[in-house]
């Protein structure tokens, strides 16, 4: 349910944002004379796009991974290796070692350290 109204106010806020920017654009066409404030409000505008790149990213991220998956991750956050994951979830170590193999596939890297950073750029781990 939480991951639910996450993706739907994280679509509510891309079309806020959205509508900013098409205030943004008509006031850069309306201070067309003046570079300074065409300047300022088209670097708005860029700053808009990049967070909305950002929350469509996160929004497509956040439904990418199993629930195991990003148990596995929060796991490997911490350090733990695949045989202590393995028995807090009282699974095998291929199980747990075939999880980590979707995990760095689905985020496209080969490592841990790649797949942790990879993770946090994503928004799926806290930093």
């Amino acid at each position: 349910m939480s991951d639910q109204l996450s993706r739907a106010n994280r679509i509510a806020l891309s079309a806020d944002l959205a509508a900013i920017s098409l205030k943004v654009d008509e006031a850069i066409g309306r201070n067309a004379t003046n570079p300074i404030t065409r300047s300022a409000l088209r670097d708005i505008r860029e700053s808009l796009d990049e967070l909305r790149a950002k929350i469509d990213l996160l929004s497509k991220s956040s439904s990418l991974l199993t629930a195991r998956e990003r148990e596995v991750l929060v796991e490997l956050k911490s350090g733990a290796t695949a045989a202590a994951i393995a028995r807090k979830f009282s699974v095998t170590e291929p199980t747990v070692k075939s999880h980590m193999a979707a995990i760095y596939r689905k985020l496209g890297v080969n490592n841990k350290t790649s797949a942790l950073a990879e993770a946090v750029k994503r928004g799926l781990l806290a930093k």
